[in-house]
């Protein structure tokens, strides 16, 4: 008997070819911040086995923003802390 629902590596693969248009409707700049997010989804491919979601699609945006949370806090730490004077 045969798989029912394809590899998740797969489902992720189909998603970036089904957004390939709104890709390349992008400016170029921006072409490459989206191509720097679906790589980080990439990356979280084992997370996102294990979460068993209907749609792969929450999973990879769910990896996509705890990686932009992840340097908006680094950002953060960088930055001098206020002072009340």
């Amino acid at each position: 008997m045969g798989r029912t629902i394809s590899p998740y590596s797969r489902q992720i693969l189909q998603i970036e070819e089904n957004l390939s248009d709104f890709r390349r409707a992008l400016r170029k700049a921006d072409q490459e911040i989206y191509d720097d997010l679906i790589r980080v989804a990439k990356l979280q491919v084992q997370a996102g086995v294990m979460a068993s979601l209907p749609y792969p699609i929450d999973s990879m945006l769910l990896s996509m923003m705890i990686e932009l949370k992840k340097e908006l806090n680094e950002l953060k730490r960088k930055l001098p802390t206020e002072t009340n004077s």
